[in-house]
């Protein structure tokens, strides 16, 4: 076995990747002791960085919740009190049957590929989708096609195409897109929805839960569309601050998934400690509405900054990318921010497509004043 080919034509491409060595110091990262500000977290709510808030759960967590593995799936007796009472939080919060898988990955891979077991079934996706629906999508070699990113025209053509071909036909897409930081146009795929009868929508909203609308729980929730959504995914591990996922749906589904879900049936479930975590901040959540306005703030801000300097930005809210074009052009704005204190790195094809490479911010309420600004000193 040589893989020498193939690590030589990613060093060729400028898309070697290597695993950064870094310390860890509040709202900084330190690499080879080089003080950095961190604008590659997901933490939008500043929740990991909160001594206060996690001292708060410390002193209000359960002992029989301080363990630190399951040991066991949750089908033999890995199935502790506190998963059901996280999932009757989160049925209770989105009027949805929830089921807790070990991470965003988890679910959409196994949750697709359980989906592809029911007959006549199309798929249509977002071009822009996660690689986890992408990996969901081939494990349960799905019949398939994707629309161009956000375009409604196309989705509706290709949902007339394919109607009468198949009994159901499910539409996925993304609250937030993690590259692009762009909501989806989720008013009129539901309307989409209302025309075509066998369509169902599936909504990835792991960068839009915690950090999207008032109360924090998501696009859906903000437009008031979860009933609309057949199949709701939330993760834990960006704005939550934790670890894990959540489908909500319909109670039939959720025993479908319950026997079908592969990540599900045959994973140790996660610690009782990190589920206790998730159900703490989602009883909290609602009380974050302030900093979810000072992100949305920033993010308009420094947007706004940097189109003055000259520089093609995408995001709508949290999530900024500095279009760069190629994979080197990428690299070389990422040192040169690196040289000046920040720490962005590149991302570049394949997580994004060709001439797309770019510089991803990821904005949190832990930003300061002085950090905003020192983010746009960076820049020329």
């Amino acid at each position: 076995m040589n893989p020498d080919s193939i690590l030589f034509a990613l060093q060729e491409q400028n898309n070697f990747r290597s695993l950064p060595s870094l310390q860890h110091s509040g709202v900084f990262v330190y690499e080879n002791q080089h003080k950095l500000l961190n604008l590659a977290s997901n933490d939008y709510l500043g929740l990991n960085v909160n001594s206060a808030f996690k001292e708060q759960f410390l002193t209000s967590v359960r002992s029989q919740d301080m363990l630190f593995s399951s040991s066991s799936s949750r089908l033999l007796s890995g199935n502790f009190d506190i998963y059901e009472i996280c999932e009757s939080t989160l049925s209770s919060l989105y009027n949805r049957q929830a089921l807790l898988f070990n991470s965003g990955y988890h679910a959409n891979i196994a949750c697709i590929q359980a989906l592809c077991k029911i007959p006549s079934t199309f798929f249509v996706i977002d071009r822009f989708v996660h690689a986890s629906v992408i990996d969901g999508l081939r494990l349960g070699k799905a019949r398939f096609k994707s629309f161009t990113h956000n375009n409604m025209q196309e989705l509706e053509q290709i949902l007339d195409e394919n109607t009468k071909k198949f009994e159901n036909i499910i539409v996925v897409s993304e609250g937030v897109f993690s590259m692009e930081g762009d909501f989806a146009p989720l008013q009129e795929i539901v309307a989409l929805k209302k025309k075509f009868k066998n369509m169902r929508i599936y909504l990835d909203e792991a960068h839009s839960v915690g950090i999207v609308g008032k109360g924090g729980l998501g696009l859906a929730a903000h437009l008031q569309f979860v009933e609309s959504v057949d199949f709701l995914l939330l993760t834990f591990g960006k704005a939550i601050a934790s670890v894990g996922a959540c489908m909500l749906c319909s109670t039939k589904m959720k025993d479908f998934f319950i026997n079908c879900a592969r990540s599900l049936i045959f994973s140790t479930a996660l610690p009782p400690i990190n589920i206790a975590f998730s159900h703490f901040v989602f009883t909290k959540l609602d009380s974050f509405d302030k900093e979810r306005e000072y992100v949305s703030r920033l993010s308009a801000y420094i947007k706004q900054s940097l189109q003055k300097k000259g520089y093609e930005v995408l995001g709508e809210n949290h999530i900024l990318s500095i279009l760069c074009g190629e994979n080197a052009q990428a690299l070389a704005l990422a040192s040169q921010l690196k040289e000046r204190g920040i720490f962005a790195p590149a991302i570049k094809e394949p997580s994004v497509p060709k001439r797309t490479a770019r510089v991803r911010f990821s904005l949190h309420s832990a930003l300061s004043e002085e950090h905003i600004e020192s983010i746009l000193k960076a820049f020329v």
